[in-house]
C-alpha cells in the first residue's frame, strides 16, 4: 500500500486532538490552548466539528475565523492560536538543498526530473520508482538516493526540520518506522551519546512526535 506524506487528517478526531493537547507541556504563547479545553472543545463538536481536516477547513482564513469566532463565542485570539497548532500537524515540504551534506550536482540531477523538496521525493519513491531506477536517470549514485530518501522520510516527523533530520539519521535511524521503535528516553540518549550535545528538548517532546509517527504509520 502507497504510503502518504502526511497524516489523513479526516481519520484523525477531534476527540484526539484534545487529548493529544492535554497531555502535551506548551509554550507559553501556546497555553490558551489547555484553557478550559473541555468546554471549549465541546463546543467545536456541536458545530459538527469532529475531525483536524474539518476543523482546519473552518478555520482556514482570517475571515473563516472571524466568523467562527461570532457564531461560537470563542475568542479570535484562541481560534487562531489553536488553527496554527492544528496545522503543525502537516510537515511543509522542505527544499532538498537545504540538508547538510547534499552536494549541489545531487540536487541539480534531480531538479531536473521534477523533483526539489521532500515531498515530491519521497511521493515519487512510493509510486514505485526505485532507488536504482532514478539513479539510472539522473546519474546520481543509490547510495545518494537512498539518503536523500531517508531524509525525507525522517522529515514526516513532528518538528523536524533539515538540520535535524540530518542528526537523527546520522545516530543510525533512517525511517519513520525505524524511530517509533525507540522510547523516548533511549532515543535521547543515542542523540547525546553521539552528538556529545546535551539535548534541548525533552522526553515530553519525543513522546509526542513519537505518537504522531504512530499514527503517520497507520496513514
Amino acid at each position: 500500500m502507497k504510503k502518504q506524506y502526511c497524516l489523513d487528517l479526516e481519520k484523525f478526531s477531534l476527540e484526539k486532538f484534545k487529548k493529544s493537547l492535554q497531555k502535551r507541556n506548551m509554550i507559553h504563547s501556546r497555553v490558551i490552548l489547555k484553557e478550559g479545553i473541555e468546554k471549549r472543545f465541546e463546543i467545536l463538536d456541536s458545530y459538527g466539528i469532529k475531525t483536524l481536516k474539518v476543523l482546519i477547513d473552518v478555520l482556514k482564513t482570517k475571515q473563516k475565523i472571524e466568523a467562527f469566532s461570532k457564531k461560537t463565542g470563542l475568542s479570535i485570539e484562541y481560534l487562531t492560536i489553536l488553527k496554527r497548532e492544528a496545522s503543525s500537524y502537516l510537515p511543509n515540504p522542505i527544499s532538498l538543498k537545504k540538508f547538510p551534506k547534499i552536494d549541489h550536482k545531487t540536487i541539480e540531477a534531480l531538479k531536473k526530473i521534477g523533483i526539489t523538496n521532500t515531498k515530491q521525493f519521497f511521493n515519487k519513491v512510493n509510486i514505485g520508482e526505485e532507488a536504482d531506477q532514478i539513479s539510472k536517470r539522473t546519474g546520481v549514485s543509490v547510495d545518494k538516493l537512498n539518503e536523500l530518501i531517508s531524509l525525507s522520510d525522517l522529515s514526516r516527523l513532528y518538528g523536524v526540520g533539515p538540520v535535524f533530520a540530518r542528526i537523527i539519521y546520522n545516530v543510525g535511524i533512517n525511517s519513520v518506522e525505524s524511530f517509533v521503535e525507540y522510547s523516548a528516553s533511549e532515543f535521547i540518549e543515542i542523540y547525546e551519546n553521539r552528538t556529545k550535545k546535551k539535548a534541548d528538548f525533552s522526553e515530553n517532546d519525543i513522546n509526542f512526535s513519537i505518537d504522531l509517527a504512530k499514527e503517520l504509520i497507520m496513514t
